[in-house]
């Protein structure tokens, strides 16, 4: 028993050695681990971080390869491999631990030495026991190492977060270093994160041909890159730069291959692989000649086109081809689109010729025969551009405006006419009480196509015995001459022919201003205005339907609809005060005007119905007939009030009655015509808004556009002729500039602006110069590069007029409302000096009237601020000066309190404080004079454009630099050096 227990206690004491060198092996492994991490690590990340210097070349990264996986088989041995094979004995472990543990006094190594020693097993079993109950006290040893293993366990876990932040914070080439040294069964080639991609590899073609070479980098940017070639016969490659492309990319054209060539592509180090061009005897177009044959409706003759090959032209022009190939051939084909679509004809001289109509925008190629007959590609594949054939312009250059007209009158109307190809027919269509409509042909066409036709004609207007009142309705169409035998015409805006009596239909006319579709006129015509304004944006819905998506017109229509609505509600509220004050039995003036009114209303009702349905051309005869109503109660009015003032009919009470209605017409009119007024005021500040973002487009396309005119330019002087990619260029500016067109015509027509409308045309010009570009080579496509530039240029000019004309705009704009609000104040002025002392029911009701004028004032001076101060917003770029007159006007309105004013002297009028009241009225007149005062300045300031000086070097920079540039290319002519 003894025995045992002391085999037990020694095994105690060995399992505490054999944990002691556990845990001194664990350190030794993890510390191994630690430098090896660390020094692998080190050399892997700046063999990463070389490789990106060495631009990942395969030789760079087969001898990395081999430094970083050397080093960590080298630090794997060194480290970790010949430490861990050192054998320690028990009695080395116990004496390192009584090293590391003083407290044991060598009991350990005692226990060791004397069963070695076959010591007396009495004083073996004292000394075990003494160390078994030393060991006890410092944990058996646990604490050896215990420092060791936290700091080599804590320095690996440093090393594991500096790598993972290297890599996710370190430069993108460094984890693309990474991944190609650690993963050495990759091809050294396929690692390499640059690269350049050429087009078109390896290609055979025919002796003596063009080649054009594309090149695209991948992974990274460069501003130049070369192609290396050498033919057959050369010793060396030879070094040729290459064009940059808009697309990012490089292109060069080799010139007459007519050996087996190799090539490749470098740039910053990078290198492609080596392609190899193999030439064959094949026949090949060598010249190809375009005839264009245009429709017969442009007038235009004949033209070739010599050594083409893209086509532009306008759909259903016939093209003919006149090859000639490098050699005989027995035949060939027209491709379209892939597809085989005519024979060659093969003429006597040995050319090839074949026509096919452009019908759409395709591709075209062509194949030549062999001597086997087999057909083989033979050209380039060639782009089928439809160049547009813009739609004809028609409007009225007299007299270009709704007008006031007798029944007598003869009215003579003049119609100008414009199209690129030539004009049709103008035709002159009305319509007289909303009646059926009737047309008058003025214009057809006869001999050689006219571009521009201005053309008149006579309206008699008593040949329909028509009253005051009535109206008739006019407009133009036209069509040119690619239209003629179809239904497609062109249609200018609506105008009205409104009927007074003489006297006053001559003053109006005499006082009126320009204006189409709608003019304006007085807050008594208010009703007939936005009534007038409905039809025409009916008949503006009918005749650019096709420019509208489904959801967009049916957008559009449900509008012009709710507007018609709002209207017919306005007459029923007018209808329903003059009830409510008893109007229609004072006077029969009154009930005149009380039994046209209905009558407009179930014309509006109508209307609505069939805007509703969307049947627009049903709804235009509702409308007129509802403006016809409308005008007559309008002249009803007019007449009873003249007649009242004029001191006939009715006296005192007829007097005060007219007063009424006048204060009735003018407060309900009033409200309608600001809010009309409001949402036209929105609408245009989305158009301002849109000409804006057009206008920056512009800059944006002009910029590109001189870059490509520049490469334009570089190709013809290096003779380089076309190429695929700058012609995509081209076609991709002129589909973006055909875009900002539509955008700019539509704008125009909503506006009824002729200015917007040229620009629109100029930029359809521009992007038909574009294609022209595109489909051109040499000298010739240069030339309409630098047109499209010069057309993009004037769009942009007049763009820029056309914003810096908003500041007036805006200030004549604020000046009339200011105005109003003058005239209106005068008017309360007058009236509060008039009001009775005595309280009575027609003090009361008068101020009701003042009542209502002021919060219809206060209103219009609250949207007026705004408008100052969306006006200063606007002009702040363009002309500064507008810009704070505009702010100090908006400015006065707060400081002033205008609007706070406005507000008591509503109530001084309600409690009837006649000091306080004219007091009041006084402040605000003179603040009204105030503010008027600052919007003269604004619109003195908005007519004189300060200049951008930094716009005008530039523009003068730019200028010198082109007509450097001409100079250049004039010395460079052929021909020129010795003269100059």
């Amino acid at each position: 028993m003894r025995e045992s227990e002391k085999r037990l206690a020694r095994n105690r004491l060995l399992g505490v050695v054999r944990s002691v060198r556990w845990r001194w092996r664990t350190r030794v492994a993890l510390r191994g681990l630690a430098w090896v991490a660390g020094l692998t690590g080190l050399v892997f990340f700046l063999s990463a971080l070389g490789l990106e210097r060495m631009r990942f070349s395969a030789e760079a990264v087969v001898a990395l390869r081999f430094l970083t996986w050397g080093t960590l088989a080298v630090s794997i041995y060194v480290f970790l491999i010949r430490p861990l094979f050192v054998r320690l004995s028990d009695v080395q472990v116990a004496l390192y631990l009584e090293e590391h543990e003083p407290s044991l006094e060598h009991s350990f190594l005692s226990v060791l030495e004397e069963g070695s020693r076959s010591a007396s097993p009495g004083l073996t079993q004292r000394v075990t026991e003494i160390a078994i109950e030393k060991a006890r006290r410092v944990d058996f040893g646990r604490r050896v190492e215990k420092g060791g293993l936290y700091r080599v366990a804590g320095t690996l876990t440093a090393l594991v977060v500096l790598t993972l932040a290297a890599l996710l914070l370190g430069p993108p080439h460094l984890r693309m270093g990474l991944a190609a040294l650690l993963f050495p069964m990759v091809d050294a080639s396929e690692v390499n994160p640059y690269s350049i991609s050429v087009s078109p590899g390896n290609v055979t073609i025919a002796r003596g041909t063009d080649q054009i070479v594309t090149a695209f980098l991948g992974g990274f940017e460069a501003a130049d890159a070369s192609i290396y070639t050498r033919g057959e016969s050369d010793q060396s490659f030879q070094r040729l730069t290459m064009l940059s492309d808009i697309d990012d990319g490089f292109e060069v054209m080799l010139l007459g291959v007519n050996e087996p060539t190799e090539y490749f592509v470098e740039s910053t180090g990078i290198r492609s692989p080596t392609f190899r061009i193999d030439v064959a005897d094949l026949p090949y177009v060598d010249q190809m000649d375009l005839t264009y044959y245009f429709p017969g409706y442009t007038g235009l003759q004949a033209r070739v086109v010599e050594d083409g090959g893209d086509v532009a032209a306008l759909r259903g022009t016939l093209v003919e081809l006149h090859i000639q190939p490098t050699m005989l051939t027995a035949g060939g084909q027209l491709l379209l689109d892939g597809e085989p679509a005519e024979d060659l004809t093969l003429e006597e001289d040995g050319t090839l010729s074949v026509r096919f109509t452009i019908g759409a925008n395709r591709f075209y190629s062509i194949e030549l025969a062999r001597g086997d007959g087999e057909l083989v590609p033979a050209s380039p594949e060639y782009t089928i551009d439809i160049l547009t054939d813009q739609e004809p312009l028609i409007r009225f250059s007299e007299p270009g405006r709704d007008m006031p007209a007798s029944p007598i009158e003869e009215v003579y109307l003049e119609m100008s006419a414009t199209d690129d190809y030539g004009i049709a027919d103008v035709r002159l269509v009305y319509s007289v009480n909303g009646g059926p409509e009737d047309t008058i042909s003025v214009f057809e066409a006869s001999g050689a196509p006219l571009g521009e036709v201005s053309v008149g004609h006579t309206l008699f207007l008593e040949e329909w015995e028509l009253e005051p009142g009535d109206l008739v309705s006019y407009y133009a169409m036209v069509r040119d001459n690619r239209s003629v035998g179809s239904s497609r015409a062109v249609f200018s805006d609506i105008y009205f022919l409104n009927m007074r009596p003489f006297e006053r239909a001559y003053r109006q006319a005499e006082q009126q201003g320009g204006g189409g579709g709608g003019g304006g006129g007085g807050s008594e015509t208010a009703l007939s205005d936005m009534q007038r304004q409905i039809i025409a944006a009916t008949f503006n819905l009918i005749r650019q339907q096709s420019t509208y998506g489904e959801d967009e017109f049916s957008e559009n229509v449900v509008s012009v609809g709710l507007a018609q609505g709002r209207l017919k509600d306005q007459v029923t509220t007018l209808l329903q005060r003059m009830e409510n004050r008893g109007l229609t039995q004072t006077a029969e003036g009154f009930r005149d005007v009380s039994e046209i009114l209905p009558k407009a209303f179930e014309a509006m009702t109508k209307a609505q119905e069939d805007l509703g349905d969307e049947e627009l051309r049903g709804a235009l005869p509702d409308e007129q007939e509802a403006l016809r109503y409308l005008q007559q109660a309008e002249e009803t009015y007019e007449r009873f009030v003249q007649e009242q003032q004029g001191g006939g009919g009715g006296g005192g009470a007829g007097q005060q009655a007219a007063e009424d209605l006048a204060d009735l017409f003018e407060l309900e009119l009033d409200k309608l015509k600001n809010q009309y007024e409001t949402v036209q005021r929105g609408q245009q500040q989305q158009a301002d808004n849109e000409i804006d973002e057009l206008l920056e487009k512009l800059q944006e396309l002009a910029r590109r556009q001189e870059q490509a005119a520049e490469r334009q330019r570089r190709r013809a002087a290096q003779n380089q002729g076309g190429s695929a990619d700058g012609g995509d260029a081209q076609r991709e500016l002129a589909d973006e500039t055909e875009a900002a067109a539509r955008q700019l015509q539509r704008l125009a027509r909503e506006d009824n602006n002729l200015e917007l409308e040229q620009t629109a045309r100029a930029l359809q010009q521009a992007a038909e110069a574009m294609r022209q570009s595109a489909s051109a080579s040499g000298t010739q496509a240069s030339a309409e590069a630098s047109s499209a530039l010069r057309r993009l240029e004037e769009a942009r000019s007049r763009l820029e007029e056309a914003r810096s004309g908003r500041a007036r705009r805006d200030a004549e704009d604020a000046i009339e409302q200011v105005e109003e609000l003058q005239q209106q104040q005068r008017e309360v002025q007058r009236a509060v000096r008039q009001l009775p002392t005595e309280r009575t029911p027609e003090r009361q009701a008068e101020i009701d009237r003042l009542r209502e004028r002021k919060d219809h004032m206060n209103e219009v001076v609250k949207n007026l601020e705004r408008q100052l101060d969306e006006a200063a917003s606007s002009a702040r770029s363009d002309n500064p000066q507008a810009a704070r007159d505009f702010a100090e006007a908006a400015t006065h309105i707060r400081e002033s309190k205008l609007k706070e004013k406005i507000q008591y002297s509503r109530g001084t009028i309600e409690q009837w404080d006649p000091q306080s009241a004219v007091t009041m009225e006084l402040q605000i007149e003179g603040d009204l004079q105030a503010l008027r005062d600052r919007l003269e300045r604004a619109r003195t300031a908005s007519s004189q454009r300060e200049a951008n000086p930094l716009e005008e070097a530039l523009d003068e920079t730019r200028d010198l630099v082109r007509g450097m540039e001409a100079m250049d290319r004039r010395l460079n002519e052929p021909g020129q050096q010795g003269q100059e």
